[in-house]
């Protein structure tokens, strides 16, 4: 029996043929997209197809391949790393390379922040982002603040708690409108007019507010939406102002796309957490991190043990 053949004519390998009817694919309607094209091997910048064909990738695997794919030093880290322990939970137990990474992480990222929680995805990390704003108010007694401001255009991952705070209009996830946790989401202050509308938000909705979550620079995944550095002091003023949480969510800036380390490096900013992911391990194995300042850390210590964050090792 012959193989069916791809657009351009190739011939399609059987793994392909078997095990095509049972994977559910990404962001696709599977009944009018194009067949997802077969790929045998990676290499630099490249992807090469079954049939020989090579892509140049641009977009470096949703931006995570930042090294390029099979760097050989990464390679042979992971490598090591499978012979000596490829994992454990991290419940009561610690290994060195986490402690390290931890620790290199905290120098790397600006100001005061310090403490380190480790998660396997960029959605992940905003959810733990999100539940820490909001349990930094419970363990203080407030139980009032428990919505986010965010911003139109942006894009903070496809878990459902990440998802009621993308743009609820323009967004991939605007059809679960209504569905979904409503949160305050305007225009970024960028001008006079939507500077006003910000002020006015935060005059009438402050004390509702655990925090204020942001794409410092550019929104990646909401149409590369570019923004000035001064955005983020006027954001940083704000959350004083209010006592609010100041989330940067730089899962897809971080780690050099924007010409620095960090994107909220260039308004010389910190913010009081901030989420990591994609280019942290150069796209090679899942891996996030939120990464909170002292004063976030210190209002889960205590003598309570519901005061602990309740998120999986």
């Amino acid at each position: 029996m012959s193989r069916k053949k791809d657009d351009q004519g190739a011939a399609r390998p059987g793994w392909y043929e078997a095990g095509l009817p049972h994977v559910w694919l990404p962001y696709a309607q599977m009944k009018m997209t194009r067949a997802p094209l077969p790929v045998a091997h990676t290499h630099a910048c490249r992807i090469v197809l079954c049939d020989g064909r090579e892509l140049v990738d641009g977009i470096a695997s949703w931006w995570t391949a930042c090294h390029g794919y099979n760097h050989p030093h990464i390679r042979e880290a992971v490598e090591r790393q499978l012979a000596l322990m490829p994992h454990v939970m991290f419940g009561g137990l610690a290994h060195e390379q986490a402690l390290t990474l931890a620790r290199r992480l905290a120098a790397l990222v600006p100001g005061d922040l310090t403490r380190v929680f480790f998660s396997e995805s960029g959605s992940v990390a905003v959810e733990i982002a999100m539940k820490m704003a909001l349990q930094f108010w419970l363990n203080r007694g407030v139980r009032t603040r428990k919505k986010f401001l965010a911003f139109k255009g942006g894009y903070h991952g496809d878990t459902t708690g990440a998802m009621a705070i993308c743009d609820p209009v323009s967004g991939m996830h605007a059809r679960f409108h209504g569905l979904l946790p409503e949160h305050h989401i305007i225009e970024l202050p960028q001008n006079e007019e939507s500077a006003a509308a910000f002020a006015r938000c935060l005059e009438r909705h402050a004390e509702e507010l655990a925090g204020i979550i942001v794409e410092p620079l550019v929104q990646g995944a909401g149409g590369m939406r570019f923004h000035p550095a001064s955005v983020l002091p006027r954001l940083r003023d704000a959350a004083n102002r209010y006592e609010l949480i100041l989330i940067f969510d730089e899962i897809f800036t971080g780690f050099g796309r924007t010409g620095s380390l960090f994107a909220c490096e260039a308004a010389g900013v910190v913010p009081d957490i901030i989420t990591l992911s994609k280019a942290l391990t150069g796209g090679t194995l899942p891996l996030a991190a939120t990464i909170a300042r002292g004063k976030i850390f210190d209002a889960f210590w205590s003598d309570e043990p519901s005061d602990a964050l309740p998120h999986g090792p």
